[in-house]
């Protein structure tokens, strides 16, 4: 790789907080739940195969770093994804575990 293509170190500092936030298991697995669409958080502890209580401590991480928007509707709340560039994230960790298996990339 050229030197010229590196990415500046400003935009990589920018990025790291980011990162950072989304880097926890139970945090990619809500990221790529609501990569379909918005949930309620018993739906979303259920696909992250974790109590209701730690996915709402997780969601609240996600929501205070800008990651996810809630909204409100009645009793429950509703959590949708707002940085929806994490989904390459997601891909590029799908393509990593591909290959750990000896699998094709895309």
């Amino acid at each position: 790789m050229a030197r010229s293509e590196l990415v500046d170190l400003e935009q990589l500092e920018a990025a790291a907080p980011l990162i950072r936030v989304a880097a926890h298991p139970i945090r990619l697995r809500i990221i790529d739940f609501l990569s379909a669409g918005e949930a309620c958080v018993g739906d979303i502890a259920q696909a992250a195969e974790a109590p209701q209580a730690i996915t709402s401590q997780h969601l609240a991480t996600l929501r205070q770093a800008g990651v996810l928007a809630a909204t409100r509707q009645g009793q429950r709340v509703y959590y949708r994804l707002v940085r929806v560039e994490l989904i390459k994230l997601l891909d590029c960790i799908r393509d990593h575990c591909r290959l750990m298996e000896g699998g094709p990339s895309r």
